[in-house]
């Protein structure tokens, strides 16, 4: 029995390809037209209708003081409050409704911990460059105005603190100098109990003075270390918009048309065969 030649796919595979590439062949003003068309209408939207939104950025690095301005997290939270922000707004002549200015930060603010240091990055987006500049700058001056007199009311307590902990050292001091004087007094009566009473209670002036000097050490060290919050890139006026992007609108317009225009196409071929 003879065997029968099997069909050959890849001749009709090659005949209906052939087809298609013709059928978009005959149709290629139409695929240019409505491709045109979608770049043009893409570029007209981007340039004129779509507003533009500018960006600038600024770096702060808090205080090293512990204290609620020198808390990263808590920091992000406070530079992206509604109060905050409301005094930037009134500050500018802009009055906005609670409602608007918590929309305004969810779109056009960003503020984020630059990995677990200390410093935090923000951004600021606007239709506008100079009123982009105007709150950004507005942002960082009230928060640094707020840090400062935190950290200043904050420095003249502990101020204070250590002036109360060198006078109960100075006191300690005169208590250990009378005890020793009791002591050799005591002794010289003859009364040794008394005696040692006043030197166990010595050993415990001590141990008091001891501690309040470390503690007086180390709260002035740390009132030498200090440094307050420090702007480390100041934000800076924009010049380009960073949206709409026209060149990307226009090619994602062109490539969807061109789509839609082969859909059409076939979907026409399609009907007229059924």
């Amino acid at each position: 029995m003879e065997n029968e030649p099997e069909p050959n796919y890849y001749d009709e595979y090659e005949i209906d390809l052939r087809e298609y590439i013709m059928l978009l062949w005959e149709n290629k003003f139409f695929i240019i037209g409505l491709t045109a068309a979608a770049v043009i209408i893409a570029f007209l939207v981007s340039s004129f209708v779509m507003a533009p939104t500018y960006q600038t950025r600024a770096r702060i690095q808090l205080s090293n003081y512990e204290g609620l301005y020198s808390e990263p997290s808590t920091a992000v939270q406070l530079l992206s409050s509604t109060d905050l922000m409301q005094n930037v707004m009134s500050g500018l002549g802009i009055e906005m409704s609670a409602a608007r200015l918590n929309s305004y930060i969810n779109s056009n603010l960003t503020v984020s911990q630059i990995g677990s240091t200390s410093i935090l990055s923000i951004t600021v987006k606007n239709n506008e460059p100079q009123l982009t500049l105007n709150i950004a700058e507005g942002i960082i001056n009230n928060f640094e105005s707020d840090s400062n007199q935190y950290f200043q009311n904050k420095i003249e307590n502990e101020r204070e603190y250590i002036s109360d902990l060198k006078a109960d050292l100075k006191e300690i001091n005169s208590d250990i100098e009378r005890n020793q004087e009791l002591i050799a007094a005591s002794r010289e009566a003859g009364e040794l109990e008394t005696a040692s009473l006043l030197i166990q209670e010595n050993t415990a002036l001590q141990n008091s003075k001891r501690e309040l000097r470390k503690a007086i050490e180390e709260k002035e060290t740390k009132l030498l270390n200090f440094y307050p919050l420090e702007v480390l890139d100041a934000p800076y006026l924009p010049e380009n918009p960073i949206s709409p992007n026209i060149r990307l609108n226009v090619a994602i317009a062109a490539v969807l048309a061109l789509m839609l225009a082969v859909f059409i196409i076939f979907f026409k071929e399609f009907m007229k065969e059924e």
